[in-house]
């Protein structure tokens, strides 16, 4: 274990450097992928890691592309483009906690099955949100509300279409495909445990950024934003959803959602 938790640490700290060096991470976001992924490969190895890598890489690719159309949706609706610890661990902490549970139970049989449907549950939970992020704001149309499923602006918490369905899906699918490429036999099990497990993830995201995640108001600027702080500096209003409520509790109730199928499928 303690071989592997060396190697985890050094594989993780080459991304994240990489990573803060081009603006990707904030420090504090830094220490937390290094922690991530060293507790994912201590428990996997590199097979699980391999599917983290794949959530970095494609994650990261994705967001140059059309960078200007979706940069005004950034300011307006999320933190930014420097991903900090909370955002970090909202996004890979379940996947981080399958991985320990391997690593310090040496779990064998249905046990390490349900772990690694978990891991990939969650992890495609992650990626399908992050694709439907990045893809989705790119759509002609506008999308839909999963409240009443009226037209909304693109970048409103819990608006779903269908690039970003597709986004969705194809994100998750393409986990289970790396993670089940190191198990022939049952690769388009794995697909459709990522695809599956990771939609289940995504519409449960949908559906808390829609009911209970914080909306804010700037009237300086009449729009509507995530923060308590508007990107121009002036304090926005609470106009709707649990004040607490953030987007990164969103992300971390919806990639244990993804795990939970995830786990269930992988049995």
């Amino acid at each position: 274990m303690l071989g592997r938790l060396a190697v985890g640490i050094l594989l993780s700290a080459l991304i994240a450097g990489y990573a803060r060096r081009r603006g990707s991470l904030s420090g504090s976001g830094a220490v937390a992928s290094v922690v991530v992924g060293a507790t994912i490969y201590s428990g996997g190895g590199l097979r699980w890691f391999s599917a983290l890598f794949v959530f970095f890489v494609t994650s990261t690719l994705l967001g140059r592309v059309g960078r200007g159309r979706k940069e005004a949706l950034r300011r307006e609706y999320s933190k930014g483009d420097t991903r900090d610890a909370w955002q970090v661990l909202a996004n890979g902490g379940v996947a981080s906690l399958c991985g320990l549970a391997v690593a310090l139970l040496g779990a064998g049989g249905s046990a390490e099955a349900c772990l690694a449907g978990g891991f990939v549950g969650a992890l495609a939970t992650a990626t399908g949100d992050t694709w439907a992020t990045e893809i989705g704001p790119l759509s002609r149309r506008s999308p839909r509300s999963l409240v009443g499923l009226r037209r909304v602006p693109a970048g409103t918490s819990g608006a779903v279409s269908g690039l970003g369905l597709v986004a969705t899906a194809a994100g998750g699918g393409l986990v289970g495909l790396v993670f089940g490429l190191w198990e022939p036999s049952r690769l388009l099990v794995w697909v459709a445990i990522g695809g599956l497990s990771g939609a289940a993830g995504a519409l449960v995201d949908s559906l808390l950024g829609a009911r209970l995640q914080a909306r804010f108001f700037c009237d300086r600027c009449a729009r509507r934003c995530e923060g308590a702080v508007h990107h121009c500096g002036a304090t926005a209003r609470h106009c709707g959803g649990l004040r607490w409520f953030g987007n990164d509790t969103v992300n971390l109730i919806a990639t244990i959602s993804g795990a939970l199928v995830g786990a269930f499928l992988g049995r």
